[in-house]
């Protein structure tokens, strides 16, 4: 079944509590996946999504001779691209150009409003790394396309460090993409739920991912298996008014060794578990 390339308004979000609309204030949130946390699973990631109810994905920019067949294969499915990923150099003297390019091609091949990346300061100082996202924020509101930033250093390494960037940037356009598990790998006695709250106000898409909690621990389970309170965080989204991709991504435990088979199971248990929740339902 062919569906229109593009996503519903935040006045009519697919899923949400109860089912239907998920409406709060305006605002709609919806589910997605990165097809990587099927693992080796991953070529039938879109047959198993699209049995269970979830119509939206997180893919990276395909190649323009890609385009039409990543686009048919996602439709033949039922599916959209909620978000597109791209990479970011804020080093890059056009890096206004790359965002110019990729929301264009994200809106017009995709139907997707969000563009996921992760920016680093680095070596190019942290006033140049704000300085370049305004310029990529201009470009991709353009087109009406929103960048989020992953919760990773050096500009995202918790919800304070993440607050201090948005104020910075200073771009409707520019907003944060919060990683409930992120925020535990990256900081030691980690207070998850105070991190959040600082992020929060400039949180435009968010990764449900768990993780048992530690520090630069590679631990990120089937949702529900770890530390994270996806009932607090999913609440808090709805009480904001959010509308934006809910996108699921489960990168494992170091070392594990799964079939295929359990790889799709544990995305399975990660569904049941937000509906289990009330949020989602179909």
């Amino acid at each position: 079944m062919s569906l229109p390339m593009s996503l519903p308004s935040p006045l009519s979000g697919p899923e949400g509590p109860g089912g239907g609309t998920g409406r709060v204030d305006g605002g709609g949130m919806f589910l997605s996946c990165r097809p990587s946390s099927f693992g080796s699973a991953a070529p039938q990631a879109y047959e198993y999504l699209a049995s269970w109810g979830v119509r939206h994905v997180e893919i990276a920019l395909p190649k323009p001779e890609e385009a039409v067949r990543v686009r048919t294969e996602l439709e033949r499915h039922g599916l959209s691209a909620a978000s597109i990923q791209v990479g970011t150099d804020v080093g890059n003297p056009e890096l206004a150009e790359h965002f110019a390019l990729a929301a264009r091609r994200a809106r017009d091949e995709f139907g997707a409003r969000y563009i996921f990346t992760s920016a680093h300061a680095g070596r190019h100082g942290l006033q140049a790394a704000y300085e370049a996202l305004t310029r990529a924020g201009d470009a991709a509101a353009r087109h009406g396309v929103t960048i989020v930033l992953e919760t990773h250093p050096d500009l995202g390494t918790n919800g304070a460090v993440a607050a201090v960037t948005m104020r910075a940037v200073n771009h409707p356009n520019v907003r944060i993409n919060w990683d409930p598990a992120n925020v535990y790998y990256y900081n030691d006695h980690c207070d998850g739920a105070r991190e959040f709250e600082l992020a929060l106000p400039y949180v435009a898409a968010i990764h449900l991912k768990d993780t048992g909690g530690g520090f630069h621990a590679w631990d990120f389970p089937a949702l529900g298996e770890g530390v994270v309170d996806f009932a607090y965080i999913l609440r808090r989204l709805m009480e904001t008014g959010f509308h934006g991709p809910c996108t699921m991504e489960i990168e494992g435990v170091k070392d594990e060794r799964l079939t295929a088979g359990q790889y799709a199971a544990r995305v399975k248990k990660s569904i049941d578990h937000l509906r289990g929740l009330g949020y989602f339902t179909v």
